[in-house]
């Protein structure tokens, strides 16, 4: 039953692998230019009131931020990409910066939406063992925040 498990997660990842080379970009086909953006519930007027949220203000300074509404009236876009020339090094050190700027919107949205940043680890109940299963929720643990979607 476990080789079953392990054979099923294995041709997950394979096919997860296939989908991301047939694809001609990186996720960001309707934004060539580098925008990344998020959708939040709320008023956007409260969201840059005093600033914008810790997370993307840590950023705010390399980037271009632009702030739309949601269709259908439902909340807000914030749109943010890195500006020409800007390095973001000195803030997010080795991180890529794509990712850096993906994190950053995601946790804004968490902190003005939720007022906190929530996180899958540590587990209120402890360590669990290794197994197959486990791992392969370990690594989109691990994965979540960065491209894509779970």
């Amino acid at each position: 039953m476990v080789a079953v498990g392990a054979v099923g997660v294995a041709a997950g990842l394979v096919a997860r692998t296939l989908v991301r080379e047939k694809r001609d970009t990186d996720g960001d086909g309707r934004h060539p230019d580098g925008w990344k953006a998020v959708t939040i519930f709320g008023d956007s007027a409260a969201f840059t009131e005093n600033g914008y949220p810790a997370p993307l203000q840590r950023l705010a300074e390399m980037l271009e931020i632009r702030i739309d509404r949601a269709p259908g009236d439902r909340g807000f876009e914030v749109h943010a990409r890195r500006r020409d020339g800007a390095d973001l090094s000195a803030v997010i050190g080795d991180e890529n910066p794509r990712q850096a700027l993906r994190v950053a919107l995601r946790d804004a949205k968490q902190v003005f939406e939720t007022g906190e940043i929530l996180r899958a680890t540590p587990r209120p109940h402890g360590k669990r063992p290794s197994t197959p299963f486990g791992a392969a929720v370990d690594m989109a643990e691990d994965e979540a925040k960065g491209e894509g979607v779970l």
